[in-house]
């Protein structure tokens, strides 16, 4: 029973009963109201319970979770969902820094589970992930999803600067920046570039198509052999990209790279 748990605070080993008004039986299912930002390390090494946590918390919530499903309702700090192993996260709120990123005894990100973020991610987050699915409403900071292995990222947002650097497989999806020129005429270019963006890069493309009720917002899945030779392509055909009414500015664009 939760009751006769120790854990600590501060340097001190203290019974969980001393800090918190404890209640219920039932060991599965957690809740934890009226949580701080300095309340460090919830759910750490996480496995087969369910816990739902309200208000915010301090650093490495859900590190090395392996299994189980873990619920925030707030914001938390650096180090959420490091060295990930399995369950599901759920933060309904912003994370800080090197959220599923690499734990201080590991080289490796996330190993398997799921993510999702209701608001914004901070910098040197989602590195060296190995497998799992994270989704991201908001959006992303700079020196994420570097030396990526595999898995899987959505992004709605934005993302930062040095994206995805290194990576060697997996799938990202991020949204597009709107267009400047009407769409008929941005797929027109666009599809005539295709044979260029196959023969010369490598490069092929499996989905291109608008909002349905934003024309002006395009979203494109690529198929490319890296990121290095999309950022080529985008750097070599400036001017054609440019005519089709789209943007090589990486402040402008977000990218969807697919490569096995």
């Amino acid at each position: 029973m939760f009751v006769s748990k120790n854990i600590y605070y501060g340097n001190k080993e203290v019974n969980i009963s001393s800090l918190f008004n404890v209640t219920g039986t039932d060991t599965s299912k957690v809740i934890i109201k009226s949580s701080m930002n300095y309340m460090d390390n919830i759910g750490v090494g996480l496995r087969n319970i369910e816990m739902i946590v309200y208000g915010d918390v301090g650093y490495s919530f859900g590190s090395k979770m392996q299994s189980g499903k873990l619920v925030l309702y707030g914001n938390c700090l650096d180090h959420a969902a490091s060295g990930m192993k399995g369950g599901e996260i759920f933060i309904h709120g912003n994370t800080g820094d090197y959220l599923g990123g690499k734990p201080n005894s590991s080289n490796e990100g996330i190993l398997d589970g799921f993510i999702y973020i209701k608001g914004n991610v901070g910098q040197n987050s989602i590195q060296r992930m190995r497998r799992g699915n994270v989704i991201i409403n908001g959006n992303l900071g700079d020196y994420a999803c570097e030396e990526m292995i595999s898995g899987s990222i959505i992004v709605m947002g934005r993302v930062g600067n040095s994206f995805a650097e290194g990576i060697k497989r997996g799938t990202i999806i991020t949204k597009e920046k709107k267009i400047t020129k009407d769409y008929s005429h941005w797929v027109k270019v666009y599809d005539e570039a295709e044979e260029l963006r196959n023969s010369k890069y490598g490069i092929k493309t499996i989905y291109r198509g608008h909002e349905m009720e934003d024309e002006s917002t395009i979203h494109v899945v690529m198929s490319t052999p890296s990121m290095e030779v999309l950022q080529k392509h985008m750097e070599n055909e400036a001017e054609l990209i440019a005519s089709a009414g789209g943007s090589t500015n990486p402040e402008d664009n977000t990218i969807t790279l697919c490569s096995d």
